[in-house]
């Protein structure tokens, strides 16, 4: 009996991975230099057979290159997301600056409207 693929299982799987890398763009310089390493190293198997590939050195030069990048890119892809504390500091500073200066500016224009008369009972 074969074994049934499940599809939205692998793509429930595999669809957090692709939208990491379609969003940082050094884990697809990474992404790239791989594939491009990859297909650097198969031409040159094609075209001149995997004996004399194994003896070249750009060929070695390739392979480390692409499993230096792919350790990297699997490295990156493994992290969990960064956290910006930073901006979420800045942004509540410059929240709270803003809030300061309307309750400023609300007590001087509330504070300034002085009536031109006295009231005498």
């Amino acid at each position: 009996m074969a074994t049934k693929l499940n599809t939205d299982k692998v793509a429930d799987a595999i669809t957090p991975l692709v939208t990491k890398v379609a969003n940082d763009p050094e884990l697809r310089e990474h992404a790239k230099t791989v594939f491009d390493s990859a297909r650097t190293v198969y031409l040159k198997v094609q075209a001149e057979g995997p004996r004399d590939a194994v003896s070249d050195k750009r060929v070695h030069d390739e392979v480390i290159k692409a499993s230096s990048s792919l350790r990297e890119g699997a490295r990156r892809l493994s992290e969990p997301p960064k956290k910006h504390r930073g901006r979420t500091m800045l942004k509540l500073m410059v929240g709270a600056a803003l809030a300061a200066g309307a309750v400023i500016s609300i007590r001087r224009a509330l504070g300034s409207d002085e009536d031109e008369f006295e009231y005498q009972p």
